[in-house]
């Protein structure tokens, strides 16, 4: 995967859970509904495993092994890994992962 599919992902997934977050704290905090709150968990979690797979990928495409991508579950190092696989370029070569992203058969 490379960069402009990962930032794509990335920002379809802030979009979706700000419109959640927007839709759940929309309403006053004495009726937010159970069925609002699992959409907002339903929706976090979807993202989550999603952006765990999403930066998995991008490590595997910029050479690196996939479990590093636990880090983007840390503040501290999520930001900072995040603008890593943002701005790093791929590899051109074969990895050990497969061919990198401009070399894959459409």
């Amino acid at each position: 995967m490379g960069r402009r599919v990962f930032i794509l992902g990335t920002l379809f997934w802030m979009m979706t859970n700000a419109a959640v977050i927007a839709f759940v704290t929309g309403q006053s905090a004495d009726d937010i509904s159970p069925g609002s709150f699992s959409l907002f968990l339903t929706t976090a979690s979807l993202s989550l495993v999603s952006l765990l797979m999403l930066g998995t990928k991008r490590l595997h495409d910029i050479g690196m092994p996939g479990p590093v991508s636990v880090l983007l579950l840390l503040p501290a190092f999520s930001l900072i890994l995040f603008f890593v696989l943002c701005v790093w370029p791929s590899v051109e070569d074969d990895n050990r992962y497969g061919p990198g992203p401009d070399l894959r058969s459409s």
